[in-house]
């Protein structure tokens, strides 16, 4: 080994260290470049605005989508909740307890217990109470009509509130409460009020020789057939004026039961069982077809409402889709120049999804604010209870910056795939 001097010592150390920064540089440049935030949404709205026309027409597919979505889904709703208030109505949430009969065929009389019990059910929303109604009792509209000339109107005894349950809505005057259940008043059926020839509040009946005041008439209640044709006067008036008949008035006669949509069958036993601790027969009588049209007609509108929605965003995302295919034709000189200094292929396939991401927000945004508005209009025109998911609007904006950034995936693959010479050949 031939010996070296401390001059050529010193030369190769710093020769080493020059490679070393050498390789550190060129390390460095081969280090791919990244962009800031800030920088990426600043290109991002640069190139978004650039073109005021084109920013419109590519928001605008989106901003359809989105209010077809919206607009239709509210629609939708509002035209279901009625549908289902009309089915309601008719009775598919209404059950009837009474008095079930024994092995002997006599009737088993229900326990007074059985309103509280049955209205502490989870899925019983109103109950109504009707007792045992005097018997043989007459109505007529005035002293003028034969006793002979029946008219096949009867009258029932109802506790206060009863109405409530039925869903019974009044076309003149109101009903009978704890305030007046005690007076000579009456509450007539629609059916009950034409026979007696009575067409507004204020007139008078006689039932068994007693005038009435008549307080409320009622509008057709097709869920109850029995109350159409039936005068209805107060508990504790009936029991005090028919005292020899007040062990059997006192008795229940109906129970009307308002529960949640559901299951009937599962609900009847429920609610039998709770109307009789003992395990008495009780009959419960609802409407199981009726209940199970109700279940099926939500189902086949919520899918109904749901895939309209989905339909509305695929259009949506489509236009998004075409608009950023078109971006990157008009924009190759600016992919080319981009890439030439030095921007990789994920750099500028962030740049167009980022672009494609802020066009759905903001054609999002006027799209959720149009359809609100026309699924507002429309309910109030037509009359319908608006029942618009206010809180799901936040999530049908991100649906549609979802929709967008999904829809931007591939024209951007497609820009990143351009070679800065590929890029810059058709400039």
């Amino acid at each position: 080994m031939i010996p070296t001097s401390p001059h050529d010592s010193r030369a190769a150390c710093t020769s080493r260290m020059a490679w070393s920064r050498n390789l550190e540089k060129e390390a460095t440049m081969r280090k791919p470049l990244t962009t800031r935030l800030a920088d990426l949404l600043h290109t991002a709205w640069i190139g978004t605005t650039g073109r005021i026309s084109r920013t419109i027409l590519a928001s605008l597919g989106i901003a359809l989508g989105v209010a077809a979505y919206v607009a239709l889904s509210g629609i939708a709703a509002s035209n279901q909740a009625a549908l289902l208030a009309q089915l309601d109505a008719l009775g598919a949430n209404l059950q009837v307890v009474s008095p079930g009969q024994d092995a002997s065929g006599q009737p088993v009389p229900l326990p007074e217990y059985a309103p509280q019990t049955i209205v502490r059910q989870p899925d019983v929303e109103q109950v109504g109470v009707f007792l045992t109604p005097p018997k043989d009792a007459q109505v007529f509209k005035n002293e003028l009509v034969p006793k002979t000339n029946g008219n096949a109107l009867a009258v029932s005894v109802m506790k206060p509130g009863a109405l409530k349950a039925v869903d019974a809505t009044f076309a003149q005057g109101h009903g009978i409460n704890k305030r007046n259940e005690n007076l000579p008043v009456a509450v007539l059926g629609s059916e009950a009020a034409y026979r007696l020839g009575v067409n507004q509040t204020g007139d008078r009946i006689l039932i068994d020789n007693e005038w009435y005041g008549v307080i409320g008439i009622l509008e057709p209640a097709p869920q109850s057939q029995s109350i159409n044709s039936s005068v209805i006067i107060g508990a504790d008036w009936a029991i005090s004026h028919y005292p020899d008949q007040k062990e059997s008035i006192t008795q229940i006669s109906q129970i009307y039961v308002r529960t949640k949509p559901g299951n009937v069958e599962s609900l009847r036993r429920i609610i039998a069982h709770a109307a009789n601790l003992s395990g008495g027969n009780v009959s419960v009588a609802a409407s199981a077809n009726l209940s199970q049209a109700r279940n099926a007609t939500n189902d086949f509108l919520t899918t109904l409402g749901l895939m309209i929605g989905v339909i509305a965003l695929a259009v949506g995302g489509m236009s998004i889709a075409n608009m950023m295919i078109v971006t990157v034709m008009e924009r190759r000189g600016e992919i080319g120049l981009r890439r030439a200094l030095g921007a990789t292929p994920g750099n500028i396939r962030t740049q167009f999804v980022t672009e494609a991401a802020l066009l759905s927000a903001i054609g999002g945004l006027a799209g959720v604010l149009i359809g609100a508005g026309t699924a507002v209009g429309v309910a109030a025109h037509a009359g319908q209870p608006l029942t618009l998911d206010w809180d799901g609007l936040p999530a049908a904006w991100g649906a549609a910056v979802l929709v967008g950034i999904i829809a931007g995936l591939y024209p951007a693959s497609r820009a990143a795939r351009l070679t800065p010479t590929e890029a810059l050949r058709g400039e």
